[in-house]
């Protein structure tokens, strides 16, 4: 399988946790069944918000510079660079920089689709792969 990251659609998450999702594989779209695969595009200024999920989550930072926190820990984070999130710990990821912060984001267990997440899901199934 190749996907050409480019053409997956993407959903907007609205202020004050702006960003773009875009579901690259997940059981839903491709059939992966141990893992989601997204991007996450974070403008200037905004954040993903301070969150949890069940199971753990490595961003690879593609672009862009910012801020990352994981548990009680925070971090300047830039291209290619790395962030581990285990499961149950909050985390995020603030975009400082004066560019676009794009991340790709790992989960395994895959995420259940719910919220923003599953409108990305759904906008992905109805995309060119």
């Amino acid at each position: 399988m190749f996907i050409k990251g480019w053409q997956v659609p993407s959903v907007e998450v609205p202020p004050p946790n702006k960003r773009y999702l875009k579901v690259a594989m997940s059981p839903e779209v491709t059939g992966t069944h141990n893992a989601t695969l997204l991007y996450s595009i974070i403008s200037p200024g905004y954040t993903t918000g301070l969150h949890t999920h069940d199971g753990d989550e490595i961003q690879y930072i593609v672009s862009g510079r910012g801020e990352g926190t994981v548990g009680e820990k925070k971090s300047p984070v830039e291209a290619d660079m790395i962030i581990f999130s285990p499961g149950g710990v909050p985390h995020e990821v603030r975009n400082t920089g004066e560019e676009t912060l794009k991340m790709l984001c790992f989960f395994a267990p895959p995420l259940k689709p719910s919220g923003y997440f599953a409108e990305a899901i759904e906008a992905a199934k109805k995309g060119t792969r």
